[in-house]
Parts: C-alpha cells; sequence; structure tokens
C-alpha cells in the first residue's frame, strides 16, 4: 500500500478526483507523482524509469478455480470474485510485467452500487438475495487485463475491376482492370479481453472503452483495488482483428469513385501489427444460487457505467406470478367469453406448461457457463494447460 506522504496513512485510488486519497487526513495526491516520489526516495529515478519492465505486488490464489488476484495493498482477500465458492490463499510477492498504460476508474463503488441494484430491480423474477446488502456490498473493482490491436499497410493495394464494353448478339464484353493505389493506414484501438476469467460474452457486452482516457501505467492505480492476472495469449484475437481491421480500411477505401467506377471490391492486406497490454476498470459480482451449482455474472464498465449481468429466475416469484395470471385470465375469459369450466382449466395449465417451458429455455440459454466451450480465452487456457500436462507426463 502507498503511503501518505504528510501522515503515513494508507492511500486510495479516488474515481472522482482521479488522484489518490489518504483514508486519515484526506489529501490528495496525484500517482504518478507518488511513484515519483517513491522512486526519488530509492535514489535511482532515471535508471528504474528507463530500465524497470515489472513493478512488485501480492498475488492471491483461488483454492477452488484457481484464478488469481493481484493487489499492491497490505490487504487480506477473503472471497473469489470469479466462483464465489473458493478462498483467496497461497498469498505471495510478486514480480509482474507493467501494462503498457491503464484506463483508471472513473464510476465510485456507490453509484456501481445502484447501477447494479437499479438493473436487477427491473428484473421481476430476479432472486430477491441479488440486492440484499451484504451480496451488494461484494461488488468489487477489479482491473481486467485487455490487449489492445494495431495495424498498419504502408505501400501499394491492387485490386481488380471491370467495366462494360460493349454487346453483341447474346453476348456482354467487359474489360478488365488492374486498380493500383499507395495506401497509408493504420487501424489501431481494437481490444480483447487478456484473462480466461473474463468470459467474451460478458467483456463484449459492456464495452467499448475510450482510450483517450489511458494513463501511464503506475502501480499507485491499483491501489484499493485489484487486477486480474493476464493468462490468454496476444495471437488468440490476432487473426480475427487483423481481419475486423482489414474489412473497415476496405471499406473505407471502397467508397473512392474509381472503385465505384470499376466495381471493384478491395482487400487491403496489413502487413504490420502490435498488441499493447492495457488494465481496464471493471466492477465485478459473481453471485452463487443456494445449491452453489451455479454462478451468476454482474460486470460494470468502470469508466462508463454500462452493465452486462446474467440474471437467474427465482421460481418462487415465477410460480406465484403464473398463478395470478392464471386467476386474472380465468377471472377474464369467464367474464366475457363462454366456455367450459374444464375446457378453461385445460387452457390455464396448458399456458402455464408453454410458460415454464420458455422459461427454462431462456435460463439456459442465458447462463455464462452454457457458453464456456465457445469462449477464445478460456479454449487457450485449456490448450495449454493439456500440453503442459503432456509434457510432464
Amino acid at each position: 500500500m502507498y503511503a501518505c506522504p504528510t501522515c503515513g496513512a494508507g492511500l486510495v485510488f479516488d474515481p472522482k478526483t482521479q488522484n489518490l486519497l489518504c483514508l486519515s487526513c484526506r489529501n490528495q495526491y496525484d500517482p504518478e507523482n507518488i511513484e515519483k516520489m517513491r522512486l526519488d526516495q530509492a535514489k535511482e529515478v532515471e535508471k528504474e524509469l528507463d530500465s524497470q519492465k515489472e513493478y512488485e505486488a501480492i498475488s492471491y490464489k483461488c483454492s477452488h478455480c484457481g484464478a488469481e488476484l493481484i493487489t499492491t495493498d497490505e490487504t487480506i482477500t477473503t472471497f473469489c470474485s470469479f466462483c464465489r465458492i473458493g478462498t483467496m490463499l497461497d498469498r505471495k510477492t510478486i514480480k509482474k510485467k507493467k501494462p503498457d498504460y491503464i484506463i483508471p476508474f472513473k464510476i465510485t463503488k456507490e453509484e456501481c452500487k445502484k447501477i447494479y441494484i437499479n438493473k436487477i430491480k427491473k428484473s421481476i423474477f430476479a432472486p430477491k438475495n441479488m440486492i440484499e446488502t451484504q451480496e451488494v456490498e461484494k461488488i468489487r473493482g477489479i482491473y481486467m487485463p485487455y490487449w489492445v490491436y494495431s495495424f498498419e499497410k504502408h505501400g501499394n493495394d491492387i485490386s481488380r475491376g471491370e467495366k462494360y464494353s460493349h454487346r453483341s448478339g447474346d453476348y456482354v464484353y467487359y474489360d478488365d482492370y488492374s486498380l493500383t493505389t499507395k495506401v497509408d493506414a493504420n487501424c489501431s484501438g481494437i481490444t480483447h479481453d487478456a484473462t480466461s476469467n473474463f468470459y467474451d460474452r460478458l467483456s463484449e457486452s459492456i464495452a467499448p472503452y475510450s482510450v483517450k482516457e489511458k494513463k501511464n501505467f503506475s502501480p499507485a492505480y491499483l491501489s484499493g483495488y485489484y487486477a486480474d492476472n493476464e493468462d490468454v495469449d496476444d495471437n488468440t484475437y490476432m487473426v480475427e482483428n487483423k481481419e475486423i481491421a482489414s474489412e473497415h480500411l476496405s471499406k473505407i477505401l471502397g467508397k473512392e469513385k474509381e472503385y465505384h467506377k470499376y466495381k471493384a471490391k478491395p482487400h487491403i492486406d496489413l502487413s504490420k501489427s502490435r498488441a499493447e497490454l492495457a488494465l481496464f476498470p471493471v466492477y465485478f459480482l459473481a453471485t452463487a444460487n443456494n445449491r452453489k451449482n451455479r454462478i451468476s455474472y454482474a460486470v460494470i464498465n468502470g469508466q462508463t457505467g454500462k452493465i452486462a449481468a446474467d440474471i437467474p429466475i427465482d421460481f418462487k416469484k415465477f410460480a406465484i406470478f403464473s398463478a395470478i395470471l392464471a386467476t386474472l385470465l380465468f377471472v377474464l375469459l369467464n367474464l366475457f367469453l363462454t366456455i367450459s369450466m374444464p375446457m378453461l382449466i385445460i387452457c390455464s395449465i396448458l399456458f402455464n406448461i408453454a410458460s415454464l417451458f420458455i422459461l427454462l429455455k431462456q435460463n439456459k440459454k442465458i447462463s455464462v457457463r452454457e457458453n464456456e466451450s465457445d469462449d477464445k480465452g478460456v479454449q487457450f487456457k485449456n490448450t495449454k494447460t493439456n500440453n503442459e500436462n503432456n509434457i510432464m507426463k
């Protein structure tokens, strides 16, 4: 934990002021200045700033799912944010590779709680325990690692086109053309999470982040927060992101009048690619049901406040709602239509069976773990684990 230069108490990062706040004397300090002061005390400012590629942190590992959380604070984390079943053990001090940059939290935890509660309250079948105080308090600010991709093209792009020439009898003739264009293009800011703990479906749901607000990385920004460990290689998403960038730039080039004239469809082959490691702010909450066999996730973009939640169904609430609805249908139909009692009961039963079937289908569909096999980060981790196990054998 970073200590206050005035009173020596702990400092935490305050999203509102974007400064480090002293928990005791309430003084505020710029994170980068605090980091420079720390280096200055070691009397190696220039040398360390130029050569330091790592930073020191405290690592906690989950006893159940193996997830790893990293912090710079001398605190004890008791529960796993990802599985909610295991406890965070195996505390150790480690050296971590410094990310290229960081986007600090802008949304406070209190604001995050309100966003989450409003989201859950709109879901009438959500379990009551999801908005109980002790549950909401477990929302945790975690810096998630992301790969930020950039692609470039400098050189000629050759595309094939055609133009109507003439008609002769039943035949139509076209002339073929080759269009050569000098291209100097850059496409940057395509992001993908770099951890298998953060499912792609969730990370994509709270995108985008504005990299215009990025800061040079300093461990001071982690004060009061945690960071997830990157365990997904940048090559995992390189091919698909390169294709996204190529299609985007090709679409822009295709708007040029010469390409319309000759009906040419350019496809820019990007020659240079680069991936930077960054930390993005995410508020994370995992909620387990009473039987501990289903984990529901809620994530909030710590920069914009955008929320995505995997909300389960409270079957008791659903049963009460269905009973009330069936009763109302019974009364209304009995008042305005002449229907025999047995037929009305059969219709009500069929309605409830249909509703229950739709409910079960939807409940299965929204579960994150049902789509785990489609997650590229999970696939990469599983493949890596299998390869390591084979080598050990």
